[in-house]
């Protein structure tokens, strides 16, 4: 039986970190489960690192599982589904796997970020994906303890560069996750610009700042035709 380790980054989560843990531990299929910065073992933080901060402390405090499983704090009930994402590692079909949610359980804010992120993830792997932020991923142990994470929110596009770059396979796959949407008010629009800040730093720091910026270029454009 492969070991698995749960890391959940969780901020101001208070609400519904309690139930995507124990759905989680439910399934069996984890061994353990590190709830970083708020059952599970608590990471504590002196600060706040952002989300790649988070992940990079859950993985220093994990030992060496033969997989990771990533997981937001906000799937609430519907995290157990998350194992889905472990079997085509397993299986060796895949090095790391993304959660591709249901088209209801998607945000509902203006999606900018998200298509600066297909342009990006285009520009660097050839491929368009589905769900170029989902943040529900499993990536095999080996290769996450090699990476060095994007700081906060560029977690998600430096990680699918990094491993496409390092030659391994990405398998995007689709689970029946639901989670807290971002809406469109102050808060969540700060939300996005910070997303949209850290996952273009994410994509200069492996792309060049040229590749970065003409990317998101091609990105605004096709906003604006759509």
């Amino acid at each position: 039986m492969t070991h698995v380790v749960a890391i959940i980054p969780a901020k101001n989560s208070v609400d519904s970190v309690a139930a995507t843990v124990t759905a989680l531990i439910e399934t069996g299929a984890v061994g353990e489960v590190l709830v970083v910065d708020d059952g599970a073992r608590v990471v504590g933080l002196d600060s706040n690192i952002g989300k790649g901060g988070a992940v990079a402390a859950g993985i220093a405090s994990s030992g060496a599982p033969d997989s990771y499983l990533l997981v937001d704090a906000d799937l609430g009930a519907s995290a157990g589904h998350a194992i889905k994402l472990l079997e085509p590692l397993k299986e060796d079909a895949a090095d790391m796997t993304i959660a591709v949610f249901p088209s209801a359980g998607r945000s509902r804010g203006f999606g900018f970020a998200k298509l600066a992120a297909t342009e990006l993830l285009m520009e660097a792997t050839g491929r368009r994906f589905a769900e170029p932020l989902s943040g529900q991923r499993a990536v095999n142990g080996a290769l996450m303890r090699s990476l060095t994470l994007a700081e906060g929110f560029g977690l998600e596009v430096g990680l699918t560069i990094d491993t496409n770059m390092l030659g391994k396979r990405i398998l995007e796959v689709p689970v029946d996750l639901s989670h807290s949407p971002t809406g469109r008010g102050v808060q969540d629009m700060l939300h996005r610009a910070r997303q949209f800040g850290d996952l273009t730093q994410a994509s200069a720091s492996r792309l060049g700042w040229r590749r970065t910026l003409a990317s998101i270029l091609r990105s605004l454009i096709r906003r604006f035709k759509s």
